[in-house]
């Protein structure tokens, strides 16, 4: 009777593994598949300070400016300065989008009221749009963000 009861146990467990690995698969799916609908780009981009890879993505933008900045002043006057701008162009409205959307969560709503925080977002990320837009028309038509600069210390003739 231990003989018969064996085959018996196994046949019980490799129904219980499938039925199990069936279980997993039907848990796993759903949980890879969340990932993807749990994105949510239009809040990530309105509040990116909630958003552990943004904010990662933030911490290596600080140590590009910082390398950036430099650059683009050593190599202003020379055809590699239009790139350097382009960059910073892109880089600094997106750092002060990033660091202001901190700023807007931890004082909008002790200085402007309940429910002022998403109004603020708004309106940070349409001063992004138009900082960006500006940086770019200087770069492209203009003497671009590092010669503007260079031209505050310029002795005007």
């Amino acid at each position: 009777s231990a003989h018969d009861g064996l085959p018996r146990r196994r046949a019980r467990q490799s129904v219980v593994c499938r039925s199990s690995m069936l279980s997993r698969a039907a848990l796993v799916a759903p949980r890879l598949s969340r990932g993807f609908r749990a994105a949510k780009p239009a809040q990530d981009v309105l509040a990116p300070d909630t958003s552990g890879p943004l904010m990662a993505q933030y911490h290596k933008l600080n140590w590009a400016l910082l390398g950036l900045t430099p650059v683009a002043f050593a190599v202003s006057p020379s055809l590699l300065a239009m790139p350097v701008d382009l960059a910073l162009g892109v880089a600094f409205p997106l750092h002060a989008h990033f660091a202001m959307n901190c700023v807007i969560a931890d004082y909008a709503e002790k200085f402007l009221g309940k429910g002022a925080k998403g109004p603020s977002r708004v309106a940070m990320l349409g001063l992004t749009g138009v900082t960006l837009l500006g940086f770019l028309r200087l770069n492209l038509t203009g003497e671009g963000i590092t010669g503007t600069v260079k031209r505050l210390w310029r002795k005007s003739t």
